[in-house]
């Protein structure tokens, strides 16, 4: 605050302090603009795709404020056809004719940048995949779980599989298999099917009583995926 003298209106010799306050600054956004960022994808995270092809074009959607649509930013995908995961480096997209039809619209601020962001990928197995970023080679990335809570996705290929590209081991489709389960794979008269047997010794009757054994069998395509 700061004091000032002023004189009285009658035009009288007395001289009466005053105070002058100076108006209050609004407070800071708790929200800046420039800390919005969200990451949207076709195949779609936190659900199951099936897609026609066996060879699919990722695509990540990118909302980023305007003031950061320049900033070089990094994008990967990171896929596993079991417990094993690969990391596929997107590449930034220009071509808007190639853009998913479900990123195209958005209920976002109008002031945030769309940067799309593409890989292909084969899908030869029931794929599980997730997305990280980063807006430079220098910062960290950020896994889109942990940025905005969207689980991993799966993409499973509807087309018939060849024969041949079908796995003859079924720990690659069932993920912890029970050690003790013995599967043999079978030659399926339908194209693109796959079969097993599976087999494992349990106790004989006792007397006129049956033998009961309750066998954890797996999770079909990883966890969170498919019930047992």
């Amino acid at each position: 605050m700061a004091e000032q003298q002023s004189i009285s209106a009658d035009g009288g010799n007395g001289v009466f302090p005053t105070q002058s306050i100076r108006e209050p600054k609004p407070p800071p956004s708790g929200n800046p603009s420039s800390m919005k960022v969200y990451l949207s994808t076709f195949p779609g995270l936190g659900q199951i795709t099936y897609v026609a092809q066996n060879t699919t074009i990722f695509t990540a959607l990118l909302e980023v404020d305007a003031g950061r649509a320049d900033d070089p930013w990094q994008v990967s995908l990171w896929h596993a056809e079991g417990t094993e995961w690969q990391e596929s480096p997107m590449v930034l997209s220009k071509d808007p004719e190639t853009y998913p039809i479900s990123l195209q619209s958005s209920n976002l601020s109008l002031n945030l940048r769309k940067l799309y962001f593409t890989t292909p990928l084969a899908i030869p197995l029931p794929t599980s995949f997730t997305i990280k970023f980063r807006n430079g080679s220098k910062q960290s990335w950020k896994w889109v779980k942990e940025h905005q809570g969207t689980p991993d996705g799966t993409v499973l290929s509807k087309s018939v599989t060849p024969q041949e590209s079908i796995s003859s081991h079924l720990g690659d489709y069932i993920e912890g298999l029970n050690p003790i389960l013995q599967s043999k794979s079978h030659r399926s008269q339908s194209p693109g099917t796959a079969l097993w047997s599976v087999e494992t010794p349990i106790d004989a009757v006792d007397g006129d009583n049956s033998t009961v054994k309750d066998i954890k069998f797996g999770i079909p395509w990883g966890d969170r995926k498919f019930s047992r």
